[in-house]
């Protein structure tokens, strides 16, 4: 009996031993698989956050690369405008230095104005010439150079190159660095065996036409005088004390604009105004006072 009871006893031990061991096989198998999933999970965590600082340390990299590169440009662009005021700067000093030195060396003519460029006159000056430049030709009358035009002839500016054979009364010669220059009425020239060529203003010389301070008539006057002497002076005032301001020659036509004890208030073919001496003029039409 004894040995029957013993004998259950071990049998029923190894029954529970063995389903013990059956049911805890499926709950170490869930505990395996919770904890591979967590493994997992954690690990997905890991790889996204370090996902993210990679990403955040690109972009970090690429931000430092965009800022660099336009604090190079800004960089530059600063040192190319100090470059440019660098040389902005250095070439006016040079201008300067340079017009200064044209200034000091520069030798002034000084002459009345010239007549205005397309005015226009009924007929030539007695006395004018013709010179032919490019086959095309111009007529001169003291220093003033015309083309025929619609109502007349137009005063135009000097060809250069063209060579007239005398130059007007009251030109001015001087020189520079051993050649001669004349000066007359705005225009240079230079001598030739034919007379004289129409030349460009020398660098060394500056031109300047003065406007003269020019007395008004007392008394109107109307009409139309010709100059009768070979050269007239035009002066500023109604007395041979007054400055002359131009000389013209015998023929030319003057508009009459007031008078003065002999002298008549006149208008020149350039449209500028002076005084002349009746005696040397000849009525055209009666003048009216």
């Amino acid at each position: 009996m004894n040995m029957t009871s013993h004998v259950c006893h071990k049998i029923i031990s190894v029954v529970c031993i063995t389903v013990f061991a059956l049911t805890s096989i499926p709950l170490v198998s869930d505990s395996t698989a919770a904890e591979r999933e967590r493994t997992r999970s954690s690990d997905n965590r890991l790889q996204q956050t370090q996902g993210k600082r990679v990403e955040r340390e690109r972009s970090r990299s690429s931000d430092n690369r965009v800022q660099q590169t336009q604090g190079k440009r800004v960089q530059s662009e600063r040192r190319r405008s100090n470059d440019n005021r660098i040389e902005r700067t250095q070439a006016r000093r040079v201008e300067r230095s340079q017009g200064n030195k044209r200034w000091k060396n520069k030798r002034r003519v000084v002459s009345p104005r010239s007549f205005r460029q397309g005015h226009v006159v009924r007929k030539l000056p007695r006395g004018y010439k013709r010179t032919w430049y490019n086959r095309v030709p111009y007529y001169y009358s003291h220093g003033v150079y015309y083309r025929p035009g619609l109502s007349g002839y137009v005063v135009v500016s000097a060809p250069y190159g063209a060579i007239v054979v005398s130059l007007p009364v009251g030109y001015q010669r001087f020189w520079i660095e051993g050649s001669a220059y004349y000066a007359y009425g705005g225009y240079f020239y230079r001598r030739v065996p034919r007379g004289f060529v129409i030349v460009e203003p020398p660098d060394a010389v500056e031109f300047e036409e003065v406007d003269p301070d020019v007395v008004q008539p007392s008394r109107p006057a109307t009409g139309e005088v010709s100059v009768t002497v070979p050269v007239l002076n035009v002066r500023s005032g109604p007395s041979l004390r007054d400055p002359k301001l131009y000389q013209i020659h015998e023929g030319y036509i003057l508009e009459i604009h007031g008078e003065t004890n002999g002298w008549l208030y006149v208008q020149l073919p350039n449209g500028e105004f002076g005084w002349v001496k009746s005696v040397y003029t000849r009525p055209l039409e009666p003048a009216s006072g």
